[in-house]
């Protein structure tokens, strides 16, 4: 192969390096058998050293040598034997039984020796259990106020409308209707508008009608309180006109105040 290689002018590569173990061309020093196998499985070589995987002498060798050279670094413990004990949950004491009658009595051994008897039994009274609190009384329960009552309609008197306030003229409440029998202008319309006798501008609807609260009006003299066992700072009395809470006005008056309200 040199020959014929010079003749057509190529030269065959020399070789770099060898396996350790068994001497074998290799592409990288200090290869193994094992891994030039592996490399040339790898990478596809077209053509291989060797058929089947390889076992390396230098690794056998080393194997055998691994186990047949005895450990002097290794120290034997002692071995300690544990032993563990099943672990018993505490039991907890229970509380007495108590009772709400009659008192109970507990009997106990006192170790009084005597000739014939031995122990002898002494029964101790146990005081009864204090009766529990009694419970506190509940509070009343507060009634739900209670929708007052509107005062019944007395057509004969002014009356408006309980929505905006306009004043309603009554014309009639006689009409032949049998049930639209009251008939008034609101405000300044020029069209009547029809109630029934109690306000209603239909048989089941809400009222509309309600009388005008005529104005009523008091005047009041104030006089401080001299009384010093009492809460009021003052004292008042009423009367119907200026005139009459002047007239009688006491020494001491502080004011005279007009007072004014719907009734």
């Amino acid at each position: 192969m040199g020959i014929l290689g010079t003749i057509m002018g190529r030269r065959e590569p020399e070789v770099a390096y060898r396996t350790v173990d068994g001497g074998h061309p290799a592409p990288y020093p200090d290869m193994t058998d094992e891994q030039l196998y592996n490399y040339e499985v790898t990478f596809n070589v077209p053509k291989r050293t060797f058929d089947r995987p390889p076992v390396s002498a230098r690794r056998r060798d080393e194997e055998v040598t691994i186990l047949r050279e005895p450990r002097t670094d290794m120290r034997i413990e002692p071995r300690t034997e544990m032993r563990i004990e099943p672990r018993v949950a505490p039991r907890m004491p229970q509380p007495p039984e108590r009772s709400f009658d009659a008192p109970r009595y507990t009997a106990r051994p006192s170790r009084q020796p005597e000739p014939d008897h031995g122990f002898v039994e002494q029964i101790e009274p146990v005081a009864p259990a204090a009766p529990a609190p009694p419970a506190a009384p509940r509070a009343a329960a507060v009634p739900e106020p209670q929708p007052v009552a509107a005062p019944p309609l007395d057509l004969s008197k002014p009356v408006r409308l309980t929505t905006t306030k306009q004043p309603v003229e009554i014309i009639t409440t006689r009409a032949r209707h049998p049930l639209y029998k009251v008939h008034g202008y609101i405000g300044d319309d020029d069209v009547v508008t029809v109630f029934t006798l109690d306000g209603r501008l239909s048989e089941n609807g809400l009222p509309y009608l309600e009388n005008i609260p005529s104005q009523q009006q008091l005047h009041v003299n104030i006089y401080p309180n001299t009384d010093p066992r009492s809460k009021d700072r003052y004292l008042l009395t009423q009367h119907a006109s200026r005139e009459e809470a002047d007239a009688e006005a006491r020494p001491g008056r502080l004011a005279c105040v007009a007072v004014q309200f719907d009734l």
